[in-house]
C-alpha cells in the first residue's frame, strides 16, 4: 500500500433534504467512524492529533449551495475528496474505500448511497496513489531544469494562521510553508526548512484569480478564505529549490493547504 492516497467518491442520496453549507465536519465524523469500525486505536488518536493531520476531507462538492444551506436530492451526484498522508491512515482508508465499501453513508443525519470511488488521477484530476520517495525522484532526481512556475488551484476557503492571526490569502511562504510542514511530519525524506525562507525570499504571486469565501467554523462564527487559482514564479534559485517548489505542488492535492484540511478547507491541487 503505498502511503499517499487520495480519494474521490461519488454519492446520491435517496431522499431529499437541506444540510448545512459546510458539511467538511461532518464528513470528517463519517470518515472517522468507518476508520473506528476497522481500527479503534487510529481513530482516537486522529480524533486527538496534535499538529498536521494525516488524514484530509472535503466538503460535499458538486452540491448548489442556498445561502447557509445545501440542498440535496435525488438525481443529483455528489462528490467528497478524502486523503491520507501516512501508510497506516492510507492502509485503512483504502480498506473500507476500496476494498468493502459500505455503501450507505450518514452524513449530518442525511443517507447518501456510494455510488464509487476511484484513486485513479486518468479517472479524476483529484484522485491519486503515490509515495514521498517517488515524488522526491519524480521531481529532485529527475534530469532537466524544473519550471521556476507552478499555478495551484484552490477549490475550497484556503486560510493560514500566523503570527496569532488569520491570513485569508495564499502568499506563497505560507503556502509552502504549509506544505514543507505537512512533507517533514510525515515523509522519510525531509526537506530543509529554508525552503519556507525561499518561498518567502524569492518566490512571488505572478497572477491570481481570486475571492473571498466565508467558512462556518464554529457557532456564530466564520472563517475567511481564498478560493481560486495563484500562479507562482521563483524569481531566483537554483533546480534543486525550483524542483522542491514542484513536489510540493504535487503534494498539496494529498496534503491541503493550510488550516481545518480535515474540515473541508484547504482543498488545492496543481492545475499548471
Amino acid at each position: 500500500m503505498s502511503t499517499l492516497l487520495s480519494a474521490i467518491l461519488t454519492f446520491t442520496t435517496p431522499r431529499r433534504g437541506s444540510l448545512p453549507a459546510a458539511l467538511g465536519r461532518a464528513i470528517h465524523a463519517e470518515v472517522l467512524r468507518q476508520i473506528d469500525q476497522r481500527d479503534s486505536q487510529m481513530a482516537r488518536q486522529l480524533h486527538a492529533w496534535n499538529g498536521p493531520v494525516p488524514l484530509t476531507c472535503s466538503g460535499l462538492n458538486n452540491a448548489r449551495r442556498a445561502g447557509a444551506e445545501l440542498p440535496v436530492g435525488p438525481g443529483e451526484r455528489y462528490e467528497v475528496h478524502v486523503t491520507g498522508l501516512m501508510e497506516a491512515v492510507s492502509h485503512v482508508l483504502h480498506s473500507f474505500l476500496i476494498q468493502e465499501p459500505e455503501s450507505v453513508w450518514t452524513i449530518h443525519n442525511h443517507p447518501f448511497v456510494l455510488e464509487s470511488v476511484t484513486c485513479d488521477p486518468a479517472h479524476h484530476p483529484w484522485a491519486g496513489i503515490t509515495d514521498y520517495q517517488q515524488l522526491a525522484a519524480d521531481h529532485l532526481l529527475a534530469t532537466g531544469n524544473p519550471s521556476n512556475r507552478v499555478t495551484l488551484r484552490f477549490d475550497s476557503p484556503t486560510s493560514f494562521k500566523s503570527n496569532e492571526m488569520q491570513i485569508p490569502v495564499p502568499m506563497p511562504d505560507l503556502v509552502f510553508g504549509s506544505l514543507v510542514d505537512r512533507w517533514n511530519q510525515f515523509s522519510p525524506i525531509l526537506l530543509s526548512d529554508e525552503m519556507r525562507e525561499f518561498s518567502r525570499t524569492c518566490v512571488a504571486v505572478s497572477r491570481y484569480n481570486l475571492r473571498s469565501v466565508p467558512m462556518p467554523h464554529k457557532p456564530g462564527a466564520m472563517r475567511i478564505g481564498g478560493v481560486g487559482e495563484v500562479t507562482y514564479t521563483a524569481l531566483d534559485g537554483d533546480r534543486y529549490w525550483h524542483g522542491a517548489m514542484q513536489m510540493l505542488a504535487d503534494f498539496a492535492v494529498f496534503s491541503g493547504v493550510g488550516v481545518q484540511t480535515t474540515n473541508g478547507m484547504g482543498q488545492a491541487r496543481k492545475i499548471g
